[in-house]
């Protein structure tokens, strides 16, 4: 019996471990799943800060479309237009008519989405969708920039010309796609014509001196903005032949200051008022003035950072050619803002501000040889528990490196530096000799071969 009751025991005590085992086991593996989802989440908000996720929204709050008394089959289709925000390039944004629904009298009514279709335009979505009939019509939109590839557990990521491979998350899965939802208003006109409209995506717009100021004008009540002709002074109309939905007033010589402007439109149907339309829109004509003025000159060997953005243009729409006494080095977006190393051979940089292609600001620089480091007594103090005075000194080359420093003593070989290379440095003087003072000479050396030297006498009693 009793070999049996110890027997017992040996069994608990194992069955007690394995518990153990398995509950640490367990929180060990929870600890290291939530570590995993706190990095990928961390990466996420650090990868968008150079990846803007996709937006896409309403170019107008709701589109009021008018089809005839008679059959809808005859009718001009419904045209709308979702805007998009984030990415730098978007003219590869793929769009996809998810859903479309009427609520009429005879209540909610869901339509074929394939019968429309939805094209990228410039980077926005155009949305062309047969009239059904009167109602208010929904129309679901979704976007997807092929930036990010999902593999398992991890994503690859596209930036510029560099590819990332990152932990999975949730958050970074969702920053290339996004939904939004269109509305249009379709009425009945009777027996009544269809007006003539025009509307554009943005009533005022800020703009800068040297470009040529466009607006996009959509059209409205017609087949085709062909049959339409616009009174619309300074600007000029490009017409496209393959969008038969807008038309673009061109200002080729914008002046600086607010302006106002109204043009006016005659479709020619011979239907009196309903031939005429004008729209209202504004914008400010601003000098081209850098958000973060950069440093006016540059030092070989040393990293020189320049911000390109320009106030009142969106940063996407920028590109910044860089130049080296009249040498192209390349053309990259101004964000993400980045850095160029001038060579000891270069005399100037220029960096060219681009808005579409074409110069709006220039920023000139001279390339120089770094200046050499300053050393800067900081402080001092005697400290009696040590016997000793102690100097406090710092110095660092032109970009803020360190430097390698030397000392020398009179009298000789009472002081002492706390290490040979830095930008702080502590001298201790040793006053076992009771000196009445002391003489220190610092010598430093950067790694552009600046040298600076700097003397001083401290009074030690």
């Amino acid at each position: 019996m009793p070999k049996q009751h110890k027997s017992a025991q040996g069994h608990s005590f194992y069955f007690v471990l394995y518990l153990v085992a398995i509950v640490t086991v367990f929180v060990i593996t929870n600890e290291r799943d939530m570590l995993l989802a706190k990095r990928a989440d961390d990466m996420a908000r650090l990868v968008e800060l150079y990846v803007k996720p996709l937006r896409l929204t309403p170019a107008i709050d709701t589109v009021r479309c008018y089809i005839p008394a008679g059959p809808a089959a005859g009718a001009e289709p419904v045209r709308l237009l979702a805007k998009t925000e984030g990415p730098i390039e978007r003219g590869d944004i793929q769009f996809q008519l998810l859903s479309v629904r009427s609520h009429g009298p005879g209540g909610t009514v869901s339509h074929d989405p394939g019968a429309g279709t939805v094209v990228n335009d410039g980077g926005n979505a155009v949305v062309v969708y047969p009239a059904q009939g009167e109602g208010i019509y929904e129309f679901a939109v979704a976007g997807y920039k092929p930036r990010i590839r999902i593999k398992g557990q991890t994503m690859r990521l596209n930036i510029r010309d560099t590819s990332y491979e990152i932990q999975y998350s949730d958050r970074l899965a969702r920053i290339d796609r996004d939904t939004t939802i269109l509305l249009a208003s379709v009425t009945k006109s009777g027996l009544d014509p269809i007006p003539l409209c025009l509307s554009s995506e943005r009533a005022h717009d800020t703009w800068v001196l040297g470009p040529s100021y466009a607006k996009r004008v959509f059209i409205g009540g017609v087949e085709s903005p062909d049959k339409v002709s616009f009174d619309a002074s300074p600007f000029r109309v490009e017409r496209n032949a393959q969008d038969r939905s807008s038309v673009t007033l061109v200002w080729d010589h914008p002046s600086l200051g607010a302006h106002t402007f109204k043009a006016s439109a005659a479709a020619g149907r011979g239907l009196g008022q309903a031939d005429r339309a004008s729209i209202s829109f504004s914008v400010d004509i601003l000098p081209p003035t850098f958000v973060n003025p950069s440093a006016d000159r540059s030092f070989f060997g040393i990293p020189y950072a320049f911000d390109g953005q320009i106030v009142g243009i969106n940063p996407i729409d920028l590109s910044v050619e860089t130049l080296h006494d009249g040498q192209s080095i390349g053309t990259k977006p101004v964000v993400p803002k980045e850095s160029i190393v001038p060579e000891r051979s270069w005399h100037t940089l220029a960096f060219r501000v681009l808005y579409h292609g074409t110069a709006v600001k220039e920023h000139r620089i001279t390339v120089e040889p770094p200046p050499p480091p300053q050393i800067k007594w900081v402080q001092q103090q005697l400290d009696r528990s040590r016997n000793a005075f102690v100097i406090n000194v710092a110095c660092s080359d032109p970009a803020g490196g360190p430097v390698k420093m030397s000392i020398e003593s009179q009298p000789s070989g009472i002081a002492r530096l706390d290490k040979m290379r830095g930008t702080s440095f502590v001298i201790t003087v040793s006053l076992d000799g009771k000196p009445g003072a002391v003489f220190l000479k610092l010598s430093a050396v950067d790694q552009y071969g600046g040298e600076a030297k700097s003397t001083k006498q401290f009074n030690t009693q």
